[in-house]
């Protein structure tokens, strides 16, 4: 049985080592970290990182709110400037009308703005992995 197995392994082809992993596209990773009531808005706070060999000039986002029952409540576009390559850099946005506890998710609807290495990035979709800690969803 153990022979069957390695013979089978081997014949997959080579698994993954550190070189074929750094062949892997890099990443933008955006985080919603925190959500909290501030006066009559949310404050979201992001984690971005730029995980990328080369900076990003300007990146921003079009999000939408949703309440509890899935509607609208809100709208705001952010935009997170200018990331460092390999660098990790904080935002906050007050969005929304009313506190946090009335949003359920909040969609990155359109990427308003990807410049990675001084040129517009048509694809810039495709580099990014979202994700959240907070109570709140942050969906594509």
């Amino acid at each position: 049985m153990k022979r069957l197995l390695l013979a089978s392994l081997l014949a997959a082809g080579p698994l993954a080592t550190p070189q074929t992993l750094a062949q892997t596209p890099e990443l933008i990773a955006v985080q919603l970290n925190t959500s909290e009531s501030a006066g009559d808005a949310c404050r979201l706070t992001f984690v971005i990182q730029n995980r990328r060999a080369e900076p990003i000039s300007k990146l921003g986002f079009d999000l939408v709110m949703f309440d509890k029952s899935d509607g609208v409540s809100g709208y705001a576009a952010v935009d997170f400037g200018a990331l460092p390559a390999g660098k990790t850099v904080v935002r906050q946005y007050d969005v929304g009308k009313g506190g946090c506890d009335t949003i359920s998710r909040v969609l990155l609807n359109e990427i308003r703005a990807c410049e990675i290495g001084g040129s517009q990035d048509a694809d810039c979709l495709s580099k990014l992995e979202v994700s959240s800690r907070s109570e709140i969803d942050f969906i594509i």
